[in-house]
């Protein structure tokens, strides 16, 4: 923060007393590799949306003529496309669908003191337990400065607590990757699909053994002190910040010029 001058006024603001959400940070090499690995296990499903799969175009109104009225034969040529590759039923594609299961983890196994176990619900349809995710990888380096992707980060460490195992080997817990911007592309580009955003691999996914490994030894856990803090029910006073900014200078004023001659 610059020093104060003599035209800058302080500004004091309010900030969380808790500590803040702490998510690994990856080397650039570890990133390419990752990439590497990430579109090379995607890459059957993208190569199956590309050949079999027809783009959206979107709605668009029709007019039809009257000489277009008339009926036409069905194309019995039209067969269905093949299934899609194995690796689909282990992959979380999109911000939403990750932030659904990642809630659904949470409410499960959070502590039931925990506000969010509220949104429990045992359905005839949500019996069995949401599979273990190995890692989410999302497409923006610093999560808390996206509005899209700054609860992520909690989601995942609260997805992987147990009450009674609130601590458990971290080669299973979910890891957080947080890659650059530009690689969202090259990620969508893989899928054949617009955009990314977030993508998550369940554990044990086929073929994807060198990829968990590889994230395992090298991408830590996701830390988020501040929940352990918040549970304690103590008081942690007013967290008081001050900034100076740089004051308006006073314009002189502008007089009309006299001419000497």
């Amino acid at each position: 923060m610059a020093p104060p001058t003599k035209h800058s006024k302080p500004v004091y603001k309010t900030a969380s007393p808790f500590t803040e959400t702490k998510w690994p940070q990856t080397s650039h090499d570890d990133q390419a590799t990752i990439l590497d690995l990430v579109c090379t296990l995607i890459a059957p499903l993208g190569d199956h949306r590309k050949t079999h799969i027809i783009p959206s175009r979107g709605k668009k109104r029709k007019r039809k003529r009257k000489s277009q009225d008339e009926p036409t034969a069905p194309d019995t040529e039209a067969r269905p496309p093949p299934p899609r590759p194995e690796i689909a039923k282990h992959l979380l594609i999109g911000i939403n669908s990750v932030t659904r299961h990642l809630e659904l983890r949470a409410a499960r196994h959070s502590a039931s003191v925990m506000p969010i176990a509220a949104c429990k619900t045992e359905t005839p349809s949500e019996q069995h337990s949401p599979g273990t995710l190995s890692m989410v990888i999302i497409t923006h380096p610093k999560p808390s400065t996206s509005p899209a992707h700054a609860h992520l980060p909690t989601l995942v460490h609260l997805s992987t607590l147990k009450p009674s195992a609130p601590t458990q080997p971290q080669d299973k817990t979910t890891r957080l990757i947080p890659l650059a911007t530009s690689t969202d592309a090259r990620l969508a580009s893989a899928l054949h699909i617009p955009r990314v955003g977030a993508l998550a691999i369940f554990a044990d996914a086929p073929g994807a053994k060198p990829l968990e490994d590889f994230v395992r030894e090298r991408v830590g856990v996701t830390e988020c002190p501040w929940i352990d803090e918040a549970m304690r029910a103590q008081w942690k006073g007013t967290n008081l910040t001050t900034e100076h900014t740089a004051g308006k200078t006073q314009a002189k004023p502008k007089g009309k010029e006299i001419d000497a001659s």
